[in-house]
Protein backbone atom coordinates (compact mmCIF):
# COMPACT_ATOMS: atom_id res chain seq x y z
CA UNK A 1 0.00 0.00 0.00
CA UNK A 2 1.21 3.30 -1.10
CA UNK A 3 2.24 6.03 1.47
CA UNK A 4 -0.74 8.31 0.30
CA UNK A 5 -2.85 5.86 -0.29
CA UNK A 6 -2.59 4.26 3.59
CA UNK A 7 -2.71 7.83 4.96
CA UNK A 8 -6.19 8.76 2.96
CA UNK A 9 -7.69 5.67 4.76
CA UNK A 10 -6.34 6.87 8.11
CA UNK A 11 -7.73 10.26 7.26
CA UNK A 12 -10.98 8.76 6.50
CA UNK A 13 -11.27 6.86 9.54
CA UNK A 14 -10.08 9.91 11.95
CA UNK A 15 -12.79 12.05 10.49
CA UNK A 16 -15.27 9.56 10.26
CA UNK A 17 -16.42 10.37 6.72
CA UNK A 18 -17.75 7.02 5.41
CA UNK A 19 -20.19 5.27 7.08
CA UNK A 20 -20.48 1.29 6.67
CA UNK A 21 -23.26 1.39 4.32
CA UNK A 22 -24.76 3.94 1.85
CA UNK A 23 -23.19 5.18 -1.92
CA UNK A 24 -20.14 7.43 -2.04
CA UNK A 25 -21.04 10.02 -4.85
CA UNK A 26 -17.31 10.96 -6.01
CA UNK A 27 -17.24 14.39 -8.13
CA UNK A 28 -14.88 13.34 -11.13
CA UNK A 29 -13.98 16.58 -13.07
CA UNK A 30 -10.78 13.87 -14.87
CA UNK A 31 -7.88 16.42 -13.25
CA UNK A 32 -5.30 14.45 -11.14
CA UNK A 33 -6.38 15.66 -7.81
CA UNK A 34 -10.02 14.09 -8.68
CA UNK A 35 -8.47 11.15 -10.31
CA UNK A 36 -6.27 9.92 -7.75
CA UNK A 37 -9.49 10.09 -5.14
CA UNK A 38 -11.50 7.97 -7.42
CA UNK A 39 -8.73 5.52 -8.02
CA UNK A 40 -8.24 5.78 -4.24
CA UNK A 41 -11.88 5.34 -3.39
CA UNK A 42 -11.93 2.09 -5.56
CA UNK A 43 -9.29 0.36 -4.14
CA UNK A 44 -11.15 1.53 -0.29
CA UNK A 45 -15.28 0.76 -1.36
CA UNK A 46 -16.57 -2.29 -2.80
CA UNK A 47 -17.41 -1.50 -6.34
CA UNK A 48 -21.16 -1.49 -5.68
CA UNK A 49 -21.10 1.54 -3.69
CA UNK A 50 -18.78 4.13 -5.61
CA UNK A 51 -20.21 5.97 -8.26
CA UNK A 52 -18.66 9.15 -10.84
CA UNK A 53 -20.55 12.02 -11.22
CA UNK A 54 -18.92 14.36 -13.93
CA UNK A 55 -20.10 17.83 -15.02
CA UNK A 56 -19.43 19.69 -18.56
CA UNK A 57 -20.28 23.50 -17.33
CA UNK A 58 -20.47 24.07 -21.26
CA UNK A 59 -17.18 26.54 -20.79
CA UNK A 60 -14.45 25.21 -22.45
CA UNK A 61 -15.59 23.71 -25.75
CA UNK A 62 -13.63 20.51 -27.39
CA UNK A 63 -11.82 20.53 -24.09
CA UNK A 64 -14.71 20.04 -21.72
CA UNK A 65 -15.98 17.59 -23.91
CA UNK A 66 -12.80 15.39 -24.10
CA UNK A 67 -12.76 15.86 -20.08
CA UNK A 68 -15.76 13.73 -20.47
CA UNK A 69 -15.03 11.23 -22.55
CA UNK A 70 -12.28 10.73 -20.68
CA UNK A 71 -13.80 10.33 -17.41
CA UNK A 72 -16.70 8.14 -19.15
CA UNK A 73 -14.12 6.03 -20.80
CA UNK A 74 -11.84 5.28 -17.18
CA UNK A 75 -14.94 4.30 -15.36
CA UNK A 76 -16.72 2.39 -17.93
CA UNK A 77 -13.12 0.21 -18.82
CA UNK A 78 -13.57 -0.06 -14.72
CA UNK A 79 -17.23 -0.69 -14.81
CA UNK A 80 -17.58 2.23 -12.20
CA UNK A 81 -21.33 3.35 -12.75
CA UNK A 82 -20.69 7.13 -14.35
CA UNK A 83 -23.87 10.07 -14.30
CA UNK A 84 -22.75 12.97 -16.62
CA UNK A 85 -24.47 16.64 -16.63
CA UNK A 86 -24.08 18.33 -19.20
CA UNK A 87 -25.09 22.03 -18.47
CA UNK A 88 -24.72 25.97 -19.73
CA UNK A 89 -23.20 27.45 -17.23
CA UNK A 90 -22.60 30.83 -19.29
CA UNK A 91 -25.88 31.20 -19.81
CA UNK A 92 -27.42 30.10 -16.26
CA UNK A 93 -24.72 32.62 -14.64
CA UNK A 94 -26.24 35.39 -17.62
CA UNK A 95 -30.17 34.64 -15.79
CA UNK A 96 -28.81 34.71 -12.47
CA UNK A 97 -26.32 37.48 -12.22
CA UNK A 98 -23.54 34.99 -10.56
CA UNK A 99 -19.84 35.06 -11.67
CA UNK A 100 -19.35 32.19 -13.99
CA UNK A 101 -17.45 30.36 -10.67
CA UNK A 102 -19.98 30.84 -8.31
CA UNK A 103 -22.69 29.09 -10.85
CA UNK A 104 -20.51 26.35 -11.62
CA UNK A 105 -20.30 25.68 -8.43
CA UNK A 106 -24.01 25.87 -7.11
CA UNK A 107 -24.78 23.73 -10.75
CA UNK A 108 -21.98 21.02 -9.88
CA UNK A 109 -23.43 20.39 -6.16
CA UNK A 110 -26.76 20.79 -7.13
CA UNK A 111 -26.61 17.55 -9.65
CA UNK A 112 -24.41 15.80 -7.01
CA UNK A 113 -27.03 16.24 -4.21
CA UNK A 114 -29.32 15.07 -6.90
CA UNK A 115 -27.55 11.42 -7.13
CA UNK A 116 -28.02 11.31 -3.39
CA UNK A 117 -30.71 8.12 -2.62
CA UNK A 118 -30.18 7.46 0.72
CA UNK A 119 -29.51 9.18 4.32
CA UNK A 120 -25.89 7.37 4.31
CA UNK A 121 -25.34 8.30 1.12
CA UNK A 122 -21.89 10.88 0.71
CA UNK A 123 -20.63 12.97 -1.55
CA UNK A 124 -16.21 13.16 -2.16
CA UNK A 125 -15.09 16.51 -3.59
CA UNK A 126 -11.43 15.75 -4.38
CA UNK A 127 -9.75 19.05 -2.47
CA UNK A 128 -6.22 18.60 -1.29
CA UNK A 129 -4.25 20.42 1.64
CA UNK A 130 -3.00 22.92 -1.08
CA UNK A 131 -6.54 24.14 -1.94
CA UNK A 132 -6.93 24.54 1.85
CA UNK A 133 -4.15 27.02 1.70
CA UNK A 134 -5.71 28.66 -1.12
CA UNK A 135 -8.97 28.52 0.50
CA UNK A 136 -7.85 30.41 3.53
CA UNK A 137 -5.44 32.93 2.27
CA UNK A 138 -8.37 34.01 -0.22
CA UNK A 139 -10.76 34.46 2.73
CA UNK A 140 -8.37 36.73 5.02
CA UNK A 141 -7.74 39.06 1.55
CA UNK A 142 -11.38 39.39 1.78
CA UNK A 143 -11.97 39.95 5.89
CA UNK A 144 -13.04 36.33 6.54
CA UNK A 145 -13.14 36.24 10.54
CA UNK A 146 -12.60 32.32 12.60
CA UNK A 147 -15.27 31.07 10.44
CA UNK A 148 -13.87 31.96 6.97
CA UNK A 149 -10.04 31.13 8.00
CA UNK A 150 -11.62 27.71 9.29
CA UNK A 151 -10.68 26.36 5.77
CA UNK A 152 -12.20 23.89 3.79
CA UNK A 153 -14.38 21.20 6.54
CA UNK A 154 -12.91 17.36 6.36
CA UNK A 155 -16.74 16.82 6.24
CA UNK A 156 -20.13 19.23 5.76
CA UNK A 157 -23.69 17.45 5.91
CA UNK A 158 -23.20 14.64 3.71
CA UNK A 159 -20.47 15.83 1.67
CA UNK A 160 -16.77 14.95 2.66
CA UNK A 161 -13.05 15.28 1.66
CA UNK A 162 -11.36 12.37 1.52
CA UNK A 163 -7.91 13.98 -0.02
CA UNK A 164 -7.76 16.97 2.08
CA UNK A 165 -4.97 15.21 3.93
CA UNK A 166 -2.70 15.26 0.99
CA UNK A 167 -0.95 18.27 -1.01
CA UNK A 168 -1.75 18.52 -4.58
CA UNK A 169 2.01 17.23 -5.40
CA UNK A 170 1.54 14.75 -3.51
CA UNK A 171 -2.03 13.43 -5.33
CA UNK A 172 -0.28 13.66 -8.98
CA UNK A 173 2.84 11.78 -7.73
CA UNK A 174 -0.14 9.36 -6.31
CA UNK A 175 -1.26 9.40 -10.10
CA UNK A 176 2.08 8.56 -11.58
CA UNK A 177 2.77 5.95 -8.87
CA UNK A 178 -0.22 4.43 -10.38
CA UNK A 179 -0.27 5.30 -13.86
CA UNK A 180 -2.97 7.54 -13.90
CA UNK A 181 -3.43 9.99 -16.76
CA UNK A 182 -5.16 13.17 -16.20
CA UNK A 183 -6.95 15.97 -17.85
CA UNK A 184 -5.26 19.59 -17.94
CA UNK A 185 -7.45 22.51 -16.81
CA UNK A 186 -6.46 25.27 -19.06
CA UNK A 187 -8.50 27.78 -16.94
CA UNK A 188 -6.32 26.64 -13.84
CA UNK A 189 -3.57 28.68 -15.15
CA UNK A 190 -5.13 32.35 -16.16
CA UNK A 191 -4.33 34.78 -13.60
CA UNK A 192 -7.22 36.78 -13.68
CA UNK A 193 -9.18 34.51 -11.33
CA UNK A 194 -8.35 35.05 -7.98
CA UNK A 195 -7.99 31.37 -6.77
CA UNK A 196 -5.05 31.03 -9.90
CA UNK A 197 -3.39 34.37 -9.10
CA UNK A 198 -2.91 33.11 -5.05
CA UNK A 199 -1.89 29.21 -6.49
CA UNK A 200 0.53 30.88 -9.07
CA UNK A 201 2.08 33.96 -8.02
CA UNK A 202 1.24 34.54 -4.18
CA UNK A 203 2.03 31.01 -2.80
CA UNK A 204 5.39 30.22 -4.89
CA UNK A 205 6.33 33.79 -2.58
CA UNK A 206 5.12 32.44 0.93
CA UNK A 207 6.70 28.99 0.33
CA UNK A 208 10.15 30.95 -0.14
CA UNK A 209 9.99 32.15 2.74
CA UNK A 210 8.45 29.21 4.35
CA UNK A 211 8.65 25.77 2.37
CA UNK A 212 5.86 24.17 4.92
CA UNK A 213 3.43 27.02 4.08
CA UNK A 214 0.79 24.80 3.58
CA UNK A 215 1.26 22.44 6.55
CA UNK A 216 1.28 25.80 8.75
CA UNK A 217 -1.93 27.31 7.13
CA UNK A 218 -3.55 23.90 7.58
CA UNK A 219 -2.31 23.80 10.82
CA UNK A 220 -3.92 27.71 11.41
CA UNK A 221 -6.86 26.29 10.16
CA UNK A 222 -7.28 23.79 12.51
CA UNK A 223 -6.72 25.62 15.56
CA UNK A 224 -9.37 28.43 14.22
CA UNK A 225 -11.97 25.86 13.95
CA UNK A 226 -11.25 24.40 17.23
CA UNK A 227 -11.32 28.20 18.57
CA UNK A 228 -14.80 28.62 15.96
CA UNK A 229 -16.32 25.03 17.55
CA UNK A 230 -16.25 26.28 21.51
CA UNK A 231 -17.61 29.43 20.62
CA UNK A 232 -20.28 27.99 18.80
CA UNK A 233 -21.23 26.07 21.53
CA UNK A 234 -20.98 28.95 24.41
CA UNK A 235 -23.41 30.49 21.65
CA UNK A 236 -25.57 27.77 21.70
CA UNK A 237 -25.60 27.43 25.09
CA UNK A 238 -26.30 31.17 26.00
CA UNK A 239 -29.02 31.60 23.07
CA UNK A 240 -30.97 29.54 25.55
CA UNK A 241 -30.29 31.21 28.37
CA UNK A 242 -31.08 34.52 26.80
CA UNK A 243 -34.49 33.39 25.48
CA UNK A 244 -37.70 35.54 26.64
CA UNK A 245 -40.55 33.54 24.69
CA UNK A 246 -40.12 34.44 21.08
CA UNK A 247 -37.25 36.92 21.65
CA UNK A 248 -33.72 37.47 23.63
CA UNK A 249 -33.25 39.17 26.82
CA UNK A 250 -31.31 42.65 26.30
CA UNK A 251 -29.60 42.73 29.38
CA UNK A 252 -28.19 39.13 29.59
CA UNK A 253 -27.09 39.76 25.97
CA UNK A 254 -25.44 42.86 27.35
CA UNK A 255 -23.12 40.35 29.39
CA UNK A 256 -21.57 38.43 26.81
CA UNK A 257 -18.35 38.86 25.41
CA UNK A 258 -18.70 40.29 21.80
CA UNK A 259 -17.61 37.30 20.32
CA UNK A 260 -20.18 35.02 21.73
CA UNK A 261 -22.84 37.46 21.49
CA UNK A 262 -22.40 38.25 17.78
CA UNK A 263 -23.33 34.01 17.38
CA UNK A 264 -25.90 34.14 19.55
CA UNK A 265 -27.66 36.88 17.21
CA UNK A 266 -26.66 34.25 14.46
CA UNK A 267 -27.89 31.53 14.85
CA UNK A 268 -31.33 33.45 16.36
CA UNK A 269 -31.52 34.82 13.04
CA UNK A 270 -31.39 31.63 11.40
CA UNK A 271 -33.61 30.35 13.63
CA UNK A 272 -36.26 32.91 12.51
CA UNK A 273 -35.60 32.56 9.00
CA UNK A 274 -32.63 34.50 7.95
CA UNK A 275 -29.95 31.77 6.94
CA UNK A 276 -27.09 33.31 6.38
CA UNK A 277 -26.88 37.18 8.31
CA UNK A 278 -24.23 39.78 6.78
CA UNK A 279 -21.66 40.49 9.15
CA UNK A 280 -22.96 43.96 8.86
CA UNK A 281 -25.74 43.15 10.16
CA UNK A 282 -25.07 41.09 12.65
CA UNK A 283 -22.74 44.22 14.16
CA UNK A 284 -25.82 46.68 13.82
CA UNK A 285 -28.31 44.52 15.72
CA UNK A 286 -25.12 43.85 18.65
CA UNK A 287 -24.91 47.95 18.39
CA UNK A 288 -28.48 47.83 19.00
CA UNK A 289 -28.43 45.55 22.19
CA UNK A 290 -25.70 47.45 23.85
CA UNK A 291 -27.33 50.60 23.15
CA UNK A 292 -30.72 49.13 24.48
CA UNK A 293 -32.85 50.40 21.48
CA UNK A 294 -33.04 50.04 17.92
CA UNK A 295 -34.50 48.25 14.61
CA UNK A 296 -33.08 46.88 11.56
CA UNK A 297 -34.23 44.67 8.30
CA UNK A 298 -32.39 41.24 7.27
CA UNK A 299 -32.14 40.07 3.94
CA UNK A 300 -34.84 37.65 3.55
CA UNK A 301 -37.17 40.23 5.20
CA UNK A 302 -36.05 39.44 9.14
CA UNK A 303 -37.20 41.93 11.15
CA UNK A 304 -35.30 43.03 13.91
CA UNK A 305 -36.16 44.95 17.14
CA UNK A 306 -34.47 46.18 20.20
CA UNK A 307 -37.42 47.56 22.73
CA UNK A 308 -38.54 46.97 26.40
CA UNK A 309 -35.11 44.82 27.09
CA UNK A 310 -36.59 42.33 24.58
CA UNK A 311 -34.69 41.31 21.08
CA UNK A 312 -37.32 39.98 18.71
CA UNK A 313 -36.92 39.23 15.19
CA UNK A 314 -39.46 37.82 12.77
CA UNK A 315 -40.79 37.24 9.25
CA UNK A 316 -42.33 40.09 7.43
CA UNK A 317 -43.86 39.86 4.01
CA UNK A 318 -42.47 42.42 1.35
CA UNK A 319 -40.22 43.52 4.09
CA UNK A 320 -37.85 46.31 2.60
CA UNK A 321 -34.31 44.32 2.93
CA UNK A 322 -32.79 47.93 3.50
CA UNK A 323 -34.79 49.57 6.16
CA UNK A 324 -33.48 49.94 9.85
CA UNK A 325 -32.89 52.47 12.20
CA UNK A 326 -30.65 53.51 15.43
CA UNK A 327 -30.91 56.06 17.74
CA UNK A 328 -27.51 57.82 18.54
CA UNK A 329 -26.15 57.45 21.73
CA UNK A 330 -22.85 59.18 21.98
CA UNK A 331 -20.38 60.29 19.14
CA UNK A 332 -20.54 57.29 16.80
CA UNK A 333 -23.09 55.06 15.29
CA UNK A 334 -22.48 51.84 13.07
CA UNK A 335 -25.26 52.39 10.68
CA UNK A 336 -27.42 49.44 8.86
CA UNK A 337 -25.39 49.56 5.71
CA UNK A 338 -21.84 49.03 7.79
CA UNK A 339 -21.07 52.95 7.56
CA UNK A 340 -20.12 54.44 10.89
CA UNK A 341 -22.11 58.14 11.32
CA UNK A 342 -20.40 60.91 13.84
CA UNK A 343 -21.79 63.59 15.12
CA UNK A 344 -19.27 66.38 16.91
CA UNK A 345 -20.49 69.68 18.51
CA UNK A 346 -18.68 72.44 18.81
CA UNK A 347 -18.29 76.36 18.51
CA UNK A 348 -18.57 77.80 15.32
CA UNK A 349 -15.09 79.42 15.92
CA UNK A 350 -13.87 76.03 15.38
CA UNK A 351 -15.45 74.93 12.57
CA UNK A 352 -12.43 75.62 9.95
CA UNK A 353 -9.90 73.62 12.12
CA UNK A 354 -12.52 71.03 12.26
CA UNK A 355 -12.70 70.66 8.63
CA UNK A 356 -8.94 70.67 8.54
CA UNK A 357 -8.51 67.94 11.36
CA UNK A 358 -11.38 65.66 9.27
CA UNK A 359 -9.86 66.11 5.96
CA UNK A 360 -13.85 66.76 4.95
CA UNK A 361 -14.53 68.31 1.54
CA UNK A 362 -18.14 68.56 1.75
CA UNK A 363 -18.77 68.99 5.88
CA UNK A 364 -22.45 68.93 6.87
CA UNK A 365 -23.12 71.42 9.83
CA UNK A 366 -26.42 72.01 11.49
CA UNK A 367 -26.86 74.61 14.16
CA UNK A 368 -27.16 72.71 17.44
CA UNK A 369 -29.10 75.05 19.08
CA UNK A 370 -31.86 74.87 17.36
CA UNK A 371 -31.95 70.68 17.73
CA UNK A 372 -34.69 69.92 20.80
CA UNK A 373 -32.40 68.21 22.77
CA UNK A 374 -34.87 66.52 24.73
CA UNK A 375 -35.74 64.38 21.87
CA UNK A 376 -33.40 61.37 20.80
CA UNK A 377 -32.13 61.46 17.87
CA UNK A 378 -32.16 58.90 15.35
CA UNK A 379 -30.79 57.88 12.24
CA UNK A 380 -32.93 55.36 9.93
CA UNK A 381 -33.75 54.80 5.99
CA UNK A 382 -37.57 56.71 4.57
CA UNK A 383 -40.23 55.30 5.06
CA UNK A 384 -43.80 56.38 3.43
CA UNK A 385 -45.56 59.64 4.39
CA UNK A 386 -41.68 61.16 4.83
CA UNK A 387 -41.69 64.94 4.30
CA UNK A 388 -38.79 67.44 4.47
CA UNK A 389 -37.96 71.02 3.95
CA UNK A 390 -34.64 71.42 2.22
CA UNK A 391 -32.41 74.77 3.49
CA UNK A 392 -32.99 77.74 0.69
CA UNK A 393 -36.12 76.70 -0.04
CA UNK A 394 -38.19 76.91 2.73
CA UNK A 395 -40.67 74.50 1.47
CA UNK A 396 -41.53 71.11 2.65
CA UNK A 397 -42.18 68.22 0.25
CA UNK A 398 -42.28 64.79 0.25
CA UNK A 399 -39.03 62.38 -0.13
CA UNK A 400 -39.97 60.56 -3.09
CA UNK A 401 -41.45 63.25 -5.20
CA UNK A 402 -38.22 65.11 -4.21
CA UNK A 403 -35.99 62.20 -5.05
CA UNK A 404 -37.95 61.82 -8.36
CA UNK A 405 -37.14 65.90 -8.97
CA UNK A 406 -33.75 65.16 -8.49
CA UNK A 407 -33.87 62.31 -10.53
CA UNK A 408 -32.30 60.10 -7.63
CA UNK A 409 -31.83 56.63 -9.31
CA UNK A 410 -34.64 53.87 -7.69
CA UNK A 411 -32.29 51.22 -6.50
CA UNK A 412 -30.48 53.68 -4.61
CA UNK A 413 -33.80 55.64 -2.55
CA UNK A 414 -34.33 53.07 0.22
CA UNK A 415 -30.11 53.15 0.95
CA UNK A 416 -30.02 56.61 1.69
CA UNK A 417 -30.31 57.43 5.34
CA UNK A 418 -31.85 60.45 7.46
CA UNK A 419 -31.37 62.49 10.44
CA UNK A 420 -34.92 62.47 12.52
CA UNK A 421 -35.53 64.31 15.98
CA UNK A 422 -39.01 64.35 17.19
CA UNK A 423 -40.61 63.31 13.65
CA UNK A 424 -39.09 65.74 12.44
CA UNK A 425 -36.17 65.38 9.48
CA UNK A 426 -33.65 67.36 9.74
CA UNK A 427 -30.95 66.15 7.09
CA UNK A 428 -31.37 64.04 4.26
CA UNK A 429 -28.12 62.15 2.71
CA UNK A 430 -27.00 63.92 -0.76
CA UNK A 431 -29.64 66.51 0.28
CA UNK A 432 -28.24 68.39 3.30
CA UNK A 433 -29.85 69.77 6.39
CA UNK A 434 -33.17 71.21 6.91
CA UNK A 435 -34.17 74.49 6.34
CA UNK A 436 -34.72 75.19 10.10
CA UNK A 437 -31.19 73.75 11.01
CA UNK A 438 -29.72 75.64 8.68
CA UNK A 439 -26.34 77.55 9.75
CA UNK A 440 -26.68 80.86 9.72
CA UNK A 441 -24.87 83.97 11.21
CA UNK A 442 -26.54 84.19 14.35
CA UNK A 443 -25.42 80.33 14.96
CA UNK A 444 -23.35 80.06 18.01
CA UNK A 445 -22.48 76.05 18.19
CA UNK A 446 -22.71 73.74 15.31
CA UNK A 447 -23.30 69.99 14.99
CA UNK A 448 -20.91 68.41 12.48
CA UNK A 449 -21.76 65.18 10.99
CA UNK A 450 -19.95 63.15 8.58
CA UNK A 451 -19.97 59.28 7.39
CA UNK A 452 -17.10 56.62 7.65
CA UNK A 453 -17.21 54.15 4.84
CA UNK A 454 -17.91 50.48 5.80
CA UNK A 455 -15.12 48.44 6.91
CA UNK A 456 -15.60 45.40 5.15
CA UNK A 457 -15.15 41.69 7.06
CA UNK A 458 -17.14 38.67 8.17
CA UNK A 459 -17.52 36.82 11.45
Amino acid sequence: MSDALYRVKNWIEEQGLLPDSGLVIAGVSGGADSMAMVHMLHRILPSVRLVCAHVNHGIRGEEADRDQAFVEEWCRERDIPCRVLQADVPGEAQKSGEGLEACGRRVRYAFFQSLVVGENDRIATAHTRSDQAETVLLHLIQGAGAKGLSGIPAKRGNIIRPVLCLSRGEVEEYCRENSLFWCNDATNEEIEYTRNRLRHQVLPLLREMNPAMEETLERTAFSLKRDEECLEQMARQALEQARIGEGLSVEKMQTLPAAVAVRVLAQYFQEKGCPRPETVHLEQALHAVQRGGGRLSLPGGCQVSVWSDILRAEKVENALVHEWEAPIIGRETLLGDGRTLILEEFPVSAMKNRIKFHNLLFPIFLDYDTITHSQTLIVRTRRAGDRFSPAGRGVSKSLKKLFSEERVPVQIRDRLIVLESGGEILWVEKFGVCHRCRVCPETKRVLLLYLQPEEHGRI
